[in-house]
């Protein structure tokens, strides 16, 4: 009688646990995909790199953060940059659009104060020839739909910041700047200006250096959102950037 050779053969439990595993392996996948563990990590190491940084002195080497691509999308692409993270805009109401898009800014604002340390690490160097060291948390675009979108004023967002909590505590007007009121806002020049969905926008926040009794220090930038582009950063007086592209 002939022998039949099964070697090289698969039985169908072999099959099957196969077939599991591939599925499983797309489900993983999906789901890392979903929650966009890749922009967290980016995050989540910055903020450790600049915990570090404080806690060696300045000698930890430079700080590990990278900018974030952020589109805000209105259900198209971002044309101009390449995103590293998304925020889908939902509502066809143009307010609750407007609402939608001021938390999405807010929610990045408050990310880039948490990484540098909420206003309580130093982690720059402010020597005497550098005035002011930025970090350029986020880029943000916003797709071909939401550039129709009747612009918000910074008055309004700031005024949205003092309104919403950010959690039980606090809201963000006081995490971001610890003051209570918009019109305590402090950059009074930027408060008769708009932001225009048709352009393109950074989240930065810094350290610069300070003259106090004659002695040399150094003191916060808050976080800002302004229009990107070389006359923000000149206002800053942006030396030194310490975030990655």
């Amino acid at each position: 009688m002939k022998k039949i050779n099964k070697k090289g053969e698969l039985t169908t439990k072999q099959l099957v646990i196969i077939i599991v595993l591939i599925v499983s392996f797309i489900i993983i996948l999906f789901l890392l995909y979903r929650l966009n563990l890749g922009e967290t990590t980016n995050k989540q190491i910055c903020h450790n790199s600049v915990v570090l940084k404080a806690k060696s002195a300045g000698l930890a080497g430079p700080l590990d953060c990278r900018t974030n691509y952020l589109c805000i999308s209105g259900g198209k692409e971002c044309k101009e940059i390449t995103p590293t993270s998304t925020v889908k805009i939902s509502s066809k109401n143009e307010e609750d659009i407007k609402k939608e898009i001021m938390k999405a800014l807010a929610d990045e604002m408050s990310d880039c104060w948490w990484m540098f340390g909420e206003g309580e690490i130093t982690y720059a160097n402010t020597a005497l020839t550098q005035r002011t060291s930025c970090a350029l948390c986020s880029i943000v675009e916003f797709d071909e739909i939401l550039k129709t979108t009747t612009s918000i004023s910074y008055a309004e967002f700031y005024d949205y910041l003092s309104k919403t909590p950010k959690t039980t505590s606090e809201t963000y007007l006081q995490y971001l700047y610890a003051l209570t009121s918009s019109e305590e806002f402090p950059f009074e020049e930027y408060l008769n200006k708009n932001l225009e969905f048709d352009k393109t926008y950074s989240i930065l926040t810094g350290m610069e250096r300070k003259i106090i009794w004659g002695l040399f220090g150094s003191s916060h930038v808050p976080v800002l959102i302004l229009e990107k582009n070389k006359e923000s950063y000149e206002t800053l007086g942006c030396d030194v950037f310490l975030t990655k592209a």
